[in-house]
């Protein structure tokens, strides 16, 4: 994982070269999963995959999404705990809503990170990419021309790097729709996650309980869900050692609906 964690080495920079550019406000954890209670999903029959998906490997969880006129997900990833050497309670919170534009091309994000963990201070930014220019507006809504780095770090987040994948993830015989989409279920365990975030120290260990959704007739995913219960480990680029609970959500709508992405107010 190590390898993974340095590419995590942009967002860490992206927060450094933030810090000056709406707060926000406090949201509740994501409720515990619960891998037999689909929530909004509606369950249709357990029966086979489609052949060729007995078992899905994803080297990131967003990977063909690209390739696709249109879409918009949400991710978020939030950690609760403790730092090691003083129990002192920690958190922190990132979320992502993305739209892309396959026509154009372009592609908005909207970025949010607050808590010790992840950020020293709330911030919101937003990006937007259209064909090759990039345009960001910072936590007090003004368009900056400056940091055009920063811009195409936003503009071209891409969930892989922040939530990872899959390799190898078995068919776990349900079949449901999800937000909109039919779905095959499949099951994620530390054997075959991925999870860039997460360094583990000498010592350290996690347990993970997870599932990922897959809408067979595109080919990617649709829904990953994991609570992951980590000890003694470092997360992004941060280098103190903390042990807590990791939640990581990401869910996919509005397959090949192309939104409409403009140039933001004010740029």
């Amino acid at each position: 994982m190590s390898a993974n964690l340095r590419r995590m080495g942009w967002l860490a920079g992206l927060i450094v070269i933030l810090a000056g550019c709406s707060g926000l406000g406090q949201t509740p954890p994501p409720t515990p999963l619960d891998v037999d209670s689909l929530g909004t999903a509606i369950v249709l029959t357990e029966n086979a995959p489609p052949p060729g998906l007995e078992t899905v490997t994803f080297d990131a969880v967003d990977g063909g999404l690209e390739a696709l006129q249109g879409y918009r997900y949400t991710l978020e990833v939030r950690f609760e705990g403790m730092v090691d050497s003083d129990l002192t309670p920690t958190t922190g919170t990132i979320q992502a809503e993305v739209w892309w534009d396959g026509l154009a091309p372009a592609r908005r994000v909207r970025l949010k990170a607050a808590g010790a963990a992840f950020a020293s201070d709330p911030r919101e930014l937003e990006a937007v990419r259209i064909v090759d220019d990039y345009y960001l507006v910072d936590q007090n809504g003004r368009c900056s021309a400056s940091l055009q780095e920063a811009a195409r770090g936003v503009a071209d987040l891409e969930a892989g790097t922040l939530i990872g994948g899959v390799t190898g993830a078995e068919y776990s015989q349900t079949r449901a729709t999800l937000n909109g989409l039919d779905a095959y279920r499949y099951r994620v365990t530390p054997a075959n996650a991925t999870l860039p975030p997460i360094e583990l120290l000498e010592g350290g260990g996690l347990e993970l309980d997870g599932e990922l959704w897959v809408n067979p007739q595109s080919g990617v995913v649709v829904r990953y869900y994991a609570n992951v219960t980590l000890s003694h480990v470092t997360l992004f680029e941060s280098e103190v050692p903390v042990s807590g609970d990791l939640f990581i959500r990401y869910d996919v709508f509005d397959l090949d609906v192309v939104p409409n992405i403009s140039i933001p107010f004010g740029c």
